[in-house]
């Protein structure tokens, strides 16, 4: 039976249903977000008001989704709308020059069995036929200022000439939450017939925010959409960091939704079920379903941090090819590649891919498709989990010797091409998923490879795939970002750049985020690094020495994990991770404590539990496994005093008990963090 949340007001109450749990919920009542803190989100929605787009315009990605457009075709683009003028812009990559194709918008209008993309009974709009001029498809359309005033742009679809939207589509693309949002255009998943979504604006918006992530939430856990019984939260666990990795897939019980290639026979080629097993990989068809371009497995990502780790860089920057190349860059720049499809479209990709009854793969016979306020909610939960902010490790002081030491090796950075340093940072800038290199002398640093920190997360060509696991066990060559074929006989990307570069061709992946790595194992996209001290390392071994990337940043390190610079950045990594899990911990425990239900605060209690453990088990690992140091000492003390209140406190049915558990914790908690470093050297988040 498929999830579904309901919210009824009656009384001054309301009801949820979910998770076979009924529980009235009084007006003040606050909905349990799980991991998801939606104080973060009305901060983040904040933060975008001060972007470059004008309050009254709304700009449409475009991409081709797989298994739900009805043409796959390498290409892209993007729609701007402006309310007010009732001009409509747009401009295409990498269509064919010779064809044409027509921009559609639709409104999307509540009805039976409706959902995010164009059916009858929704509001169509054909803006008009694109041009193809300077090698792109464009087209300007001036509609008139009346155009929107009733008619809202949900979605943009680029379709053949004399097709509707209804009846298939090349490309598609909807505005990001908070675009939405500033448009009062995010419903809750049971009011779709609400005239429009709530305001954002209002001193009560917190409430509407709490809502939208905790619906957000259930859906993630809970909704099946039709298919085949996986949710997201079957391969993104919300009690293992949001993924899956081999130790804990043995843990789970045959019938798990993630076995069903195992258990349904129209699905057997879904996974490989050993890969899935041994490495935790996914099989994913990044390039499409034609069976003529294969197949990668890639791991699952966790899906936190994601407000601060997946922006676009400034084109001017030169050091992405991937943003310079033939294909059109993604606004949001998500999955290993960096060419998934938007946050907000994401779910339909990845329930095609991942849930569909059938490997037909038919939306509406193997899959439900979504509906605007399900897409909604999903990215209000998932732009709150996580933290929300990077550290300034220039600051940071920690007590851990080691990890220190750790530290100075991680900042060492050096100008482009120029050997002898570690030059961690150029690519995971403060530990986070941007970078702070460029290409462009005219940018502010040049040439230090981590002088122009503009917060851009890039993809590089790390040459992953000849890791001796990747080899010995056969597996398919990933290009990472791109549908093209290349030298290295996977689809990848290509660029001709100026002199020195020429030619060249890439197998680029994601640079991310290394706060949350130590317990996010194994590593790389292919998982065949199996620890943090081996990944590490893996920057001083052949294959990495001999890509693209090392050429441009080089990096000066031993292959041996064993050796003693590569333990102190892996222990510095280690106690940042820690740190981050600390933050969560209390963060969790916290919100749990203003829970009016038990029941809530003890699913709280849980969750903030799992942080705690895994504070103790990155601390007392790897390279840390045998650290003496005081510090260390006295936070794992801490941590592990503050996990027996939290074990306790997830199953006791006495909130003020309870309420007593997670204070205490919290305490505990907070002592740990200053074992491990000088509070007042840590970003406010994490002074919590």
């Amino acid at each position: 039976m498929t999830f579904q949340t309901a919210w009824v007001k009656a009384i001054g109450a309301s009801v949820i249903v979910g998770c076979s749990l009924v529980a009235v919920r009084s007006a003040g009542d606050p909905p349990n977000t799980g991991m998801a803190d939606p104080v973060a989100l009305v901060n983040a929605f904040d933060r975008s008001l001060t972007g470059p787009l004008p309050a009254n315009s709304v700009l449409l990605p475009l991409a081709n989704l797989r298994g739900v457009s009805n043409e796959a075709v390498n290409a892209g683009g993007r729609v701007t709308v402006d309310l007010t003028t009732g001009t409509v812009s747009s401009n295409l990559q990498l269509l064919p020059p010779a064809e044409a194709f027509e921009l559609w918008l639709v409104d999307n209008q509540p009805h039976a069995g409706h959902t995010t993309l164009a059916e009858q009974g929704d509001s169509l709009m054909k803006v008009g036929t694109y041009a193809f001029v300077a090698g792109r498809h464009r087209l300007t359309a001036a509609l008139g200022t009346s155009a929107f005033a009733t008619f809202y742009p949900d979605r943009a679809f680029v379709v053949r000439p004399g097709h509707s939207p209804v009846n298939g589509f090349l490309l598609t693309g909807s505005a990001t939450l908070f675009n939405r949002l500033r448009h009062r255009q995010v419903r809750f998943v049971d009011d779709a017939l609400a005239p429009l979504g709530f305001d954002p604006t209002t001193l009560e918006r917190l409430t509407g925010f709490s809502r939208a992530a905790a619906e957000g939430r259930l859906v993630f856990l809970n909704e099946t959409f039709g298919g085949n019984g996986r949710t997201c939260g079957t391969c993104h666990v919300e009690t293992n960091n949001f993924t899956v990795d081999p130790s804990f897939i043995a843990t789970l019980p045959p019938t798990n939704p993630l076995f069903v290639a195992e258990t349904n026979p129209a699905l057997a080629a879904l996974e490989d079920s050993g890969l899935l097993r041994q490495l935790g990989l996914i099989l994913v068809n990044a390039d499409g379903f034609d069976p003529s371009r294969g197949h990668v497995f890639r791991s699952t990502q966790n899906v936190q941090a994601l407000s601060n780790s997946t922006t676009p860089q400034d084109p001017s920057f030169g050091i992405d090819f991937s943003t310079n190349g033939r294909n059109p860059n993604p606004p949001e720049r998500l999955g290993w590649g960096n060419d998934g499809a938007p946050l907000r479209d994401f779910p339909l990709v990845a329930i095609a891919q991942h849930a569909p009854k059938t490997l037909g793969r038919q939306s509406g016979v193997d899959f439900r498709i979504p509906t605007d306020e399900e897409l909604d909610a999903l990215a209000a939960y998932q732009l709150s989990l996580g933290r929300q902010e990077d550290f300034d490790l220039p600051k940071l002081e920690l007590s851990s010797a080691l990890a220190s030491s750790g530290r100075t090796l991680y900042l060492d950075s050096g100008n482009l091409f120029e050997p002898g340093h570690k030059n961690c940072n150029g690519c995971h800038f403060n530990g986070g998923g941007t970078a702070g290199m460029s290409f462009n002398e005219s940018t502010p640093g040049f040439p230090d490879i981590d002088g122009s920190p503009r917060g851009f997360n890039i993809g590089a060509g790390t040459n992953v795939d000849e890791t001796p696991l990747a080899l010995a066990l056969g597996l398919p060559r990933d290009g990472g970002f791109g549908q093209l074929p290349t030298i290295f006989g996977s689809f990848g990307n290509t660029d001709d750049l100026p002199p020195p570069f020429g030619h060249l061709e890439f197998e680029e992946f994601n640079s991310g985020p290394v706060v949350e790595s130590a317990d996010t194992g194994p590593f790389f996209h292919n998982h065949t690094v199996k620890d943090l001290e081996s990944a590490v390392a893996f920057y001083g071994t052949p294959a990495f020495q001999n890509s693209l990337q090392n050429g441009a940043t080089p990096v000066t390190i031993s292959a041996d994990p064993d050796d003693p610079e590569v333990r102190a950045i892996a222990a510095f990594l280690r106690v940042l991770n820690a740190l981050e899990n600390i933050r969560s911990s209390i963060d969790v425990a916290e919100r749990g404590r203003t829970m009016a239900r038990a029941a809530d605060m003890n699913d709280l209690a849980r969750l903030a539990l799992a942080e705690s453990v895994d504070a103790v088990e990155v601390l007392t690992s790897g390279a840390l496994a045998n650290d003496s140091d005081a510090g260390l000492q006295f936070a794992r003390i801490e941590l592990r005093t503050a996990g027996v209140a939290l074990s306790v406190a997830q199953h006791i049915p006495n909130r003020q008990a309870i309420d007593n558990l997670l204070g205490v914790a919290v305490q505990h908690l907070r002592k740990a963090r200053s074992g491990l470093a000088k509070p007042t050297t840590l970003p406010p988040s994490f002074r919590n």
